[in-house]
């Protein structure tokens, strides 16, 4: 390398650090309140570059625009429990939730009974409802909260854990099938702007 190929390359990296540093001063700026890491500002910034390359593209008719953006958000859920319900007709569970209150719980000790049901945003009858089943299967187990007599706690079983590890790879293959064969930039793309998505409306509903 000769020394103006040298000089050439540290001034465009430098360049690039200079860039990188003004994202990074942005993008703490938009985000007071949040925990900062590496993985937040990745996709932040893909959502931003995204934006950025996409924002000159005129819309002709937004609310139609919105409508089909739902509709579709829609569908997906309608793909994602057909998948599931395949898996689970071979298991002991029986919905997409008691699927996920399972996996939540093989995360943590315990939960108390309505943080589970909370955390999914579900209608508390539902939720009780849901828990009751896998109660009823041994699949979970319910204890009194020692740090709140009124409240009850929830954690897996052993045979609960066993279902779990069991239906983990095909369930590991549907959310393969839900993220349909895309490219690692485009999921990094497609998860910001619904975790965004996300905070916005699980924020709406706590104020409501």
């Amino acid at each position: 390398m000769n020394h103006y190929a040298y000089f050439y390359i540290m001034k465009t990296s430098l360049e690039l650090i200079k860039e990188i540093l003004q994202w990074l001063e942005e993008f703490t700026r938009e985000n007071t309140e949040d925990e900062l890491s590496l993985d937040s500002f990745v996709l932040w910034l893909n959502s931003k570059l995204f934006s950025e390359s996409h924002g000159t593209e005129s819309v002709a008719n937004p609310e139609a625009l919105d409508m089909e953006l739902s509709f579709l958000l829609v569908m997906q859920s309608r793909f994602y429990k057909t998948y599931v319900k395949k898996v689970l007709g071979q298991s002991e569970l029986s919905s997409p939730e008691g699927f996920s209150f399972l996996y939540h719980l093989s995360l943590v000790n315990s939960y108390r009974k309505m943080e589970l049901i909370k955390m999914h945003h579900l209608e508390p009858p539902s939720g009780i409802e849901v828990l009751k089943r896998l109660i009823s299967k041994g699949l979970i187990e319910e204890y009194d909260d020692p740090d709140d007599k009124r409240a009850k706690r929830i954690r897996l079983t052993e045979k609960g854990r066993n279902e779990l590890r069991s239906i983990m790879p095909k369930m590991s293959e549907v959310f393969r099938l839900m993220t349909a064969e895309m490219s690692l930039n485009e999921k990094l793309h497609v998860l910001a702007f619904l975790k965004q998505m996300n905070d916005f409306h699980g924020k709406k509903i706590v104020s409501n």
